[in-house]
């Protein structure tokens, strides 16, 4: 999904008659997709006059010291407004530190209005006047969004403005981290296991780092898998598999004859031995002194930049007020900011980076009774400016160690940035589900939800927005699956279900049936009969006597099981060529060698074409927005791809089926954006976030900058092209290894 500048004509015109109640609940929505979750709306007589604050990022029982105000008070009385909200405020029994002031007029001399609200109150003013708000809404894809929606009638009816909304525009192409990071993958097309195996190593040494066998303080299983969810929620998908072999192998002494980690068996609990948490220890405090050595460098800029001294607490509020900005920095831009201080770009304008928002945002997560000056946060500005552009040897060190783990998380596909990709992207899709994964959901019907691959992808997706088609052939070929699949079972299962054992059942090549057994004899589950089975889909004589009537009851559950469009085969033949189906059918049937399989093959070339004529219908060749095709066929099936490559390449090159592994591992194990950028900001200043990074390869740090070196030679227009061929790419990619799959 792109965004649309939205010119100052236009602009101007939706919000100069805007009402106060509508400028509140806009503002609100504004502001939510700016901060995320953080901000929290408030409403009525008791809130002291604000109309939200943002939950400050530290423990339990902290309250909340940034707020907001949005009004279109003019220009004349904003002092007043602003400072009756800070009344009311204080008068309720908050406790204001900083206030955000949003408004629909033109605030100028803000450095005004900001002194004389400190002097007066001792809460930092800061303001987002229109053109902030057309700041916000011209540069946040979700705001941009919430804007032309709220406003939708409006600009239809002013056609002229509305034609002025000016080309799209893809936010991630401004981000060298999307282009990198399917830079990375394409090139990184095997297994990342054994980096995935150190990864995992420290984390399982962290969550044990406060264990001792001596007082008998060790962890379950749960709590290491809890521990590991908390620091890299987006990984979670592929290091917790791993987990159980891993800890058998670090509970084996290593070639030196050392002890990693110790199991007690009896109560299935783990441990760091000592000599263990002697070495973790050790490499902690190495750790640790570098990053005080950094703070004391913050300490001594703040002293030096300016003639006037600062007391010991602003000094400190200052010191941490920079040392959290420079990691959230990282958290946000850590690759670009990496090749900047590699060298790899000349400049990222960190002058225009580091701005009044994100300031506000690190305020706003600081529980400090101090008041901040205006002063200070400038004055912590210019700090910021030096360490990028005047680095020391220690801070240039501390910054290393940062930039690898901001890169390490980013190859693991936690990087916020790169989550938000994917969930965009995924929003957008049209998917023609396969037979072969509906008959796969269908067989995860009485498994554990957390086990159910297939019906969670499905799931997951819909979530997003993408829209999932259920095609008429499909829906005739899971018919006929379980029309052959009830025959086997009566006549070959059912007769010898008395001898049957585990080994037997694993053999059967029909997964519904081992679906079947699996819940009524392995996990018993279930104590129904086969006929109860068949009947959670369709009534079991309407499916053998192959009627109408059962097919309606399986296209029904189907549809409202899985949330999917039907499309019958008229649907999918608009804009067909039929003659060219015909023969691509043709081509199936003699491969296949068998008469009865002529059905299925006259499917199979219509899903291919119809693929194609949707794309066409669509105009998805010319969405320059760097997410690809939106619709492709969602399917393991990979026999046909043998018969139609000079179709493909008719087709401008891009085959028309999407790896379910794709979504997957990309997608479906993603987590939100807002709980990986919380997790890596909360991992990211700790010496087991610093500790991470070392895991990663200097030759994969090198790839990294290196597409920064190439994403900074480009113009925007062709990085939008060069990421869409990348993503289209690594959709269909047959040869990569994930390590996630679908059985």
């Amino acid at each position: 999904m792109s965004y649309k500048i939205v010119n100052d004509t236009l602009f101007s015109f939706l919000l100069t008659d805007i009402s106060g109640a509508d400028f509140e609940s806009l503002a609100k929505k504004l502001f939510s997709s700016e901060y995320g979750e953080s901000f929290i709306p408030l409403g009525g007589m008791h809130d002291g006059g604000a109309d939200g604050f943002c939950l400050p990022h530290v423990c339990e029982g902290a309250k909340p010291t940034t707020f907001f105000q949005f009004s279109i008070t003019d220009n004349e009385r904003a002092k007043k407004k602003v400072s009756d909200t800070i009344k009311s405020l204080i008068k309720v029994g908050r406790t204001p530190r900083q206030l955000v002031y949003s408004t629909t007029e033109q605030i100028p001399k803000q450095d005004i209005l900001i002194g004389e609200i400190f002097e007066e109150f001792e809460v930092l003013l800061r303001i987002r006047d229109r053109d902030g708000i057309k700041q916000l809404v011209n540069s946040n894809q979700t705001a941009n969004k919430l804007f032309l929606d709220t406003f939708a009638a409006e600009i239809n009816a002013v056609v002229n403005s509305a034609r002025k909304l000016e080309g799209c525009v893809n936010q991630f192409v401004s981000d060298p981290t999307i282009f990198a990071f399917l830079d990375f993958e394409l090139r990184d097309r095997f297994s990342k296991d054994v980096l995935h195996d150190k990864i995992l190593d420290s984390l399982i040494y962290w969550t044990l780092r406060d264990t001792d066998p001596d007082t008998n303080k060790l962890k379950t299983r749960q709590n290491l898998v809890d521990s590991i969810k908390t620091v890299a929620p987006s990984a979670t998908s592929f290091l917790l598999p791993r987990l159980n072999s891993r800890l058998v192998e670090l509970c084996h002494k290593d070639g030196g004859g050392e002890e990693r980690v110790r199991h007690h068996r009896k109560l299935d609990s783990f441990c760091l031995p000592f000599e263990m948490r002697r070495q973790l220890a050790e490499r902690a405090v190495e750790e640790n002194s570098l990053q005080e050595q950094f703070m004391l460098s913050i300490t001594l800029r703040l002293k030096s930049c300016l003639a006037t001294e600062l007391n010991r607490t602003d000094l400190e509020v200052g010191a941490r007020l920079v040392f959290d900005s420079v990691h959230e920095y990282f958290v946000e831009q850590g690759l670009i900011l990496s090749a900047f201080l590699e060298k790899r770009v000349e400049d990222i304008h960190i002058n225009d980076q580091v701005v009044e928002l994100q300031v506000s945002k690190v305020l706003s997560k600081l529980n400090v009774a101090t008041k901040i000056s205006p002063e200070l946060v400038a004055r912590c500005m210019k700090v910021l400016g030096g360490i990028f552009y005047n680095t020391s040897d220690i801070e240039r060190k501390y910054l290393g160690y940062l930039s690898r783990s901001s890169m390490l998380f980013m190859t693991l596909q936690s990087s916020p940035r790169v989550i938000e990709y994917f969930n965009q992207m995924s929003g957008n899709f049209r998917l023609l589900v396969g037979t072969d994964l509906l008959i796969k959901a269908i067989s995860e019907q009485h498994l554990k939800p957390e086990l159910r691959q297939v019906e969670t992808l499905l799931q997951v997706c819909i979530k997003l927005g993408a829209k999932l088609i259920l095609a008429e052939p499909v829906l005739d070929e899971v018919v006929t699956h379980l029309h052959a699949v009830d025959l086997e079972y009566r006549n070959h299962y059912l007769p010898n279900e008395a001898y049957l054992d585990v080994a037997k059942i694993g053999e059967c090549d029909r997964i519904l049936i081992r679906s079947y057994y699996y819940a009524r004899l392995i996990e018993k589950t279930t104590k129904k009969g086969w006929d109860a089975f068949i009947d959670s889909l369709l009534d079991p004589k309407a499916l053998r006597n192959k009627s109408e009537q059962g097919r309606e009851q399986l296209r029904g559950y189907l549809v409202q099981r899985f949330h999917l469009l039907f499309e019958s085969y008229d649907d999918l033949g608009k804009g067909v060529n039929q003659s060219r189906v015909d023969v691509l059918a043709a081509q199936l049937s003699n491969a296949r060698g068998s008469e009865k399989h002529s059905n299925l093959s006259q499917n199979d070339a219509l899903m291919v074409h119809a693929t194609y004529a949707q794309r066409k219908a669509n105009k998805e060749s010319a969405n320059y927005d760097g997410f690809g095709y939106r619709t492709w066929w969602l399917t393991k099936e990979t026999h046909i791809l043998s018969f139609t490559g000079d179709l493909v390449r008719q087709e401008g090159g891009v085959p028309y089926i999407m790896r379910p592994e794709f979504l997957l591992n990309f997608v479906t194990f993603a987590s939100k954006a807002s709980d990986a950028r919380k997790a890596f900001s909360d991992i990211l200043p700790t010496t087991v976030g610093l500790q991470l990074g070392q895991h990663l390869k200097q030759e994969v740090m090198n790839e990294l900058l290196d597409s920064v070196s190439n994403w900074d030679d480009l113009p925007p227009e062709r990085i939008s092209m060069m990421i869409g061929d990348r993503v289209n790419k690594l959709k269909y990619d047959r040869f990569k290894q994930y390590s996630a799959n679908i059985g």
